[in-house]
């Protein structure tokens, strides 16, 4: 979308896209809840990932249990539900103004204005 509405080249919109993201990573870890198990916690596997084109905010090797602890689930034998703490959808929630700025911000100076 960004590169129709302004006509920007794709390094910039890379550029832009991963100061964003990083933005919103250095946000995100602090608000990610901590486990109380001995292994890898989800604040060590998150990371930014420019690939082609795209840039993605992602939980690396096996931190697939982001989901689970984001949405909530059904634990046990009983198959009690377990609320979700919803903490990436509240940071961008409350990110995403400041994250606009900052991509907005980036493209204006690339562009000379």
């Amino acid at each position: 979308e960004i590169n129709k509405l302004l006509k920007v080249n794709n390094k910039v919109t890379i550029d832009v896209l991963e100061q964003a993201a990083n933005y919103f990573v250095e946000k995100l870890k602090p608000r990610i809840p901590v486990s109380n198990k001995s292994h890898k916690h989800l604040r060590d596997s998150l990371k930014v990932v420019v690939k082609d084109d795209m840039v993605q905010v992602v939980f690396e090797g096996n931190a697939w249990y982001w989901h689970l602890a984001e949405h909530g689930h059904r634990a046990g034998p009983t198959r009690k539900k377990v609320k979700g703490k919803h903490f990436v959808q509240n940071t961008f929630n409350a990110e995403s103004d400041k994250i606009a700025e900052i991509m907005a911000n980036k493209i204006i100076k690339k562009m000379g204005g």
